[in-house]
């Protein structure tokens, strides 16, 4: 299966979950926020127990964390960095010491980790709120269409026979 046909087939799989849309809708986005933050061995394992104490879809946070994958995770750690820096340390140069000193590798660490972190959430914000309202659309119009199809079912068209000659002037 390719690429594009697995994107297609979660697609579908997302708006056919049953439920409230909301509530599969805030499950994607909690799934997005934590896929774009920088906790890459917690993701899922958060996004279900955030979903469960949430009582949202919990397959909808699983397939959110999908966001995060090989090919999206270098521009994410680089930007939550980036933002990071730029907020906590704009004059303060995050570099290795020139000398090993345990103690000073270990604050870089914590500074660069801090940077990261409080990147990654920002980063992520936006990227939730979006993922919410793109699948509550996706999910609402694909029941609203399919609601509307099983009413079609059965036409109960008036003027489907002509005309007779009784009708003529």
């Amino acid at each position: 299966m390719n690429l594009r046909r697995r994107i297609r087939y979660c697609y579908v799989q997302l708006r056919r979950l049953p439920g409230d849309p909301r509530r599969i809708a805030a499950g994607m986005a909690l799934g997005v926020f934590i896929g774009v933050t920088p906790t890459i061995p917690f993701h899922m394992i958060s996004a279900l127990a955030i979903a469960q104490l949430l009582r949202i879809s919990r397959l909808a946070a699983v397939m959110g964390c999908w966001i995060s994958n090989p090919i999206t995770i270098p521009p994410f750690y680089y930007f939550s960095f980036k933002i990071g820096k730029w907020l906590l340390y704009p004059e303060h140069p995050l570099s290795l010491p020139e000398t090993f000193d345990l103690r000073e590798l270990l604050r870089l660490g914590w500074e660069v980790n801090l940077a990261l972190q409080l990147g990654g959430v920002i980063l992520a914000a936006p990227f939730g709120v979006a993922a919410y309202f793109i699948t509550l659309k996706a999910v609402q119009r694909y029941r609203q269409r399919r609601t509307s199809g099983d009413n079609r079912a059965l036409p109960l068209a008036q003027d489907t026979l002509p005309p007779s000659r009784l009708d003529a002037p």
